[in-house]
């Protein structure tokens, strides 16, 4: 018998199963999807006790929704990501794509790790960058305008829910 194919869905800012286009990507290339959230530490430090209770509820129901099967881990997200992917013969990690500045230096180590990161959309409406000028390409410096392309590129569609979510029992 074939193992099954899996992907790794590592959520981070989009705690979330519906309009959440690399979840679908996941879903899509392989059987099984590994979902995961891994606790910073230095981010927990910094958050105040309202972001935290928010956080908590967010992740009950993000692993509510995927049948209790949410890997919530604190650690290095190199040595989590690693460990999972040899645990569960995972070769990509899925992601939505990261712009401030600590995610991206964040993605960079990961993927300087060796691990490969598919990113497919990301946490926002239209992705940071997307609206520019049609005269040279370059982002827009002043808000009317800006706000005037935005509107004429428009939003995205939200990406669909998926019906099935397929996760392996985490062991114990």
């Amino acid at each position: 018998m074939t193992p099954p194919r899996r992907a790794i869905v590592w959520f981070r800012r989009d705690l979330r199963i519906g309009d959440h286009p690399a979840l679908n990507a996941a879903i899509e290339s392989s059987d099984e999807i590994v979902p995961v959230f891994i606790l910073d530490k230095s981010q927990i430090e910094e958050a105040g006790a309202k972001l935290l209770a928010y956080m908590g509820q967010s992740l009950r129901s993000l692993d509510q929704s995927l049948g209790n099967r949410l890997h919530i881990i604190e650690g290095d997200q190199v040595e989590v990501l690693s460990d999972l992917m040899k645990l569960y013969g995972v070769s990509e990690v899925h992601i939505s794509d990261e712009y401030e500045r600590y995610g991206a230096a964040r993605d960079a180590r990961v993927e300087a790790a060796g691990i490969k990161l598919v990113r497919t959309g990301s946490p926002y409406a239209v992705a940071p960058g997307r609206v520019r000028k049609p005269s040279d390409d370059t982002p827009y410096r002043v808000y009317t305008p800006f706000y005037r392309a935005w509107l004429l590129h428009g939003w995205r569609a939200p990406a669909k829910r998926p019906n099935a979510i397929n996760a392996p029992t985490p062991p114990d």
